[in-house]
């Protein structure tokens, strides 16, 4: 049982870091969106906000897991306790 908890705890901590690593590049991203450059196109300028886009839906998919792994790791020690 505790290497179960283990893991999950593990798997918790690893999708808020690729959470956050996707956020972090997504806002490079939409950095590279909005700054004026001579050589950008409206095609170049989409598919920056695409990207940011998809990362931070991806970043949110992260969380969402993390938050899943957790709620669930609390009923493991719910379940722990009440017997």
């Amino acid at each position: 049982m505790e290497t179960i908890k283990k893991n999950i705890n593990d798997k918790i901590i690893d999708y808020k870091r690729f959470a956050f690593v996707l956020i972090s590049l997504s806002v490079f991203l939409y950095l590279g969106a909005v700054l004026p450059v001579e050589e950008k196109t409206l095609f170049k300028t989409y598919m920056l906000m695409g990207g940011t886009v998809t990362m931070l839906g991806f970043s949110g998919l992260f969380f969402y897991q993390a938050a899943r792994l957790k709620k669930k790791l609390t009923e493991m020690d719910d379940e722990q306790v009440n017997m």
